[in-house]
């Protein structure tokens, strides 16, 4: 009696299919996570300064995705991926700008108007959770430059080892600093670390405007993380006065760290601004103070808050089952599904020896 090979043919049809439509379903929950990412958040791409050989205009989305290429163009080195972005055009390629700074700061979708020497902003789309925008920056500015001299530095304003690293080795950063505050108090814990991480930027200008930093013909790439805003704003509210008067003191101090940038690089250096309020860190806020005396006990101090990289571990976890569950329930579906025959691959494969037909 002859073998149906019909059979094994459409099995193996079924597999490919069963195969294909856990790929879709992959593709389709990791498209759904960037959206859900994507359509909660907002952010913006402020311009602060800019030399003359470029500028910028109208005020396009731009995802954050592309603040590398942006950045990479700026600075006279190879992009990798092409973009319909048409926000910046280069007027002079032999004039560009030494030195690229970029301020990203977390936890507001915009700076407002704050910032004094603000020239452009742009709408920022959210694409990805943690943005490789340094790394990216500073791997190609390594290939062109292989001399090593380019002053790459990636400083948390939070992080004392980072901040006391590099040029800025011997900065030093004032306990308290002496302004006029009307809502915010050093007694608040968020309002503290705010104040803190701000007067860590204010050192950094100080020392930039004493000479450390200057123009050398060779590229340099700055990144300030200011982080504390995010644990502010969840703390008084995003619309409260103390988040106000706190974006009006950071942006005071954006405006001073551009113009000591400037200064330094005699104008050939690319400011910029990245405002952002996706949670890129999950952290416990505490109960305000007019919250019952049950909630301010259970109330965790900073100690019990969660790692920087919890969120991205949680999202790892959480989409990976639920992909690995429905891609599982697809192929058993489809395995229920088949008529492998008589004789089939799968019998074939998995018998020890082979099978005599009656």
């Amino acid at each position: 009696m002859a073998r149906p090979k019909s059979y094994d043919s459409l099995l193996i049809v079924k597999v490919f299919q069963s195969i294909k439509m856990a790929v879709k379903m992959v593709v389709f929950w990791c498209s759904l996570v960037l959206f859900i990412v994507g359509s909660n958040a907002a952010g913006e791409f402020d311009v602060i300064h800019s030399p003359k050989s470029l500028s910028f205009f109208g005020s396009s989305k731009i995802p954050e995705s592309l603040l590398k290429e942006v950045f990479s163009a700026a600075l006279g080195l190879s992009v990798e991926e092409g973009t319909e972005w048409d926000g910046m055009i280069i007027l002079d390629p032999f004039t560009l700008p030494e030195a690229v700074v970029e301020v990203y700061v977390d936890g507001v979708p915009s700076l407002g108007e704050t910032i004094e020497l603000k020239s452009n902003a742009f709408p920022l789309t959210v694409d990805e959770y943690e943005p490789d925008t340094f790394e990216a920056v500073k791997h190609r500015i390594q290939q062109r430059f292989s001399n090593g001299h380019s002053r790459l530095l990636k400083i948390k304003l939070t992080d004392v080892n980072q901040l006391s690293s590099g040029v800025f080795a011997d900065v030093k950063v004032p306990k308290n600093l002496k302004l006029s505050l009307s809502h915010l108090k050093y007694s608040v814990e968020e309002d503290s670390a705010f104040l803190n991480e701000l007067a860590a930027l204010k050192a950094v200008t100080e020392k930039i405007n004493s000479g450390i930093v200057s123009g050398d013909n060779i590229v340099d790439f700055y990144n300030f993380r200011f982080q504390s805003l995010h644990a502010l704003s969840d703390f008084h509210g995003p619309n409260s006065l103390q988040v106000k008067e706190a974006k009006k003191l950071l942006g005071s101090a954006i405006s001073e760290l551009s113009a000591a940038f400037a200064a330094a690089y005699d104008g050939a250096v690319l400011v910029t601004a990245v405002a952002t309020d996706v949670a890129h860190t999950r952290r416990t806020v505490r109960a305000a103070p007019s919250a019952a005396p049950q909630q301010q006990q259970r109330s965790l101090s900073s100690e019990d808050s969660y790692s920087e990289d919890y969120s991205a571990i949680f999202n790892i976890i959480l989409w990976f089952g639920l992909v690995f569950a429905f891609a599982l329930v697809a192929i058993v579906y489809a395995i229920m599904d088949m008529d492998p025959g008589r004789d089939s691959i799968i019998y074939r494969m998995t018998s020890t020896r082979m099978k005599k037909d009656n």
